[in-house]
């Protein structure tokens, strides 16, 4: 009874009017010939992009071999320094890899995509703002934004 009595006596939280939260918005575009050109375009660019960045590396790992090189003909050990040296090429190899093929995954489906139906093209995130009495599942559910040829033909959520 005590403890109940103590409860009571403590001052109440203070309520606000609002509150604003984060959302997902997430982007789909209509495919259409104009899109799949533009996505073709820029997913070719992200290639050559990618193989450029492969080059650089390749670049900078013979690089780095060579420094090691000179240093090991002065009788130091590099052999922890190799070892790491080829690590990291390789991780880095492997990412750039797993990149491009999916970047070419993403191309060769765009031909396997009819017109007019809709893929994901982005996530973005937005402020939404609840107020008392709101259905919080009803304002937090994802909202999207629908293109078409670049342009918002639709917001929704």
């Amino acid at each position: 009874m005590q403890a109940m009595m103590e409860k009571a006596t403590e001052a109440p939280m203070t309520s606000q009017a609002s509150i604003q939260l984060k959302r997902q918005v997430t982007v789909k575009t209509k495919v259409t010939d104009n899109f799949r050109t533009r996505a073709k375009s820029e997913l070719d660019n992200e290639l050559k992009l990618i193989d450029t960045q492969m080059q650089q590396l390749e670049a900078q790992y013979q690089y780095s071999l060579q420094q090691l090189e000179k240093v090991a003909q002065q009788g130091q050990n590099v052999q922890a320094q190799l070892q790491q040296l080829n690590q990291e090429a390789q991780q880095k190899r492997s990412q750039m890899a797993s990149v491009k093929m999916q970047i070419s995954s993403e191309l060769g489906n765009l031909d396997n995509i009819e017109n007019g139906q809709f893929i994901v093209t982005g996530m973005l995130e937005n402020t939404v703002e609840l107020r008392v009495g709101d259905n919080l599942y009803d304002r937090l559910q994802n909202a999207e934004i629908l293109v078409e040829d670049g342009v918002i033909t639709a917001i929704t959520g």
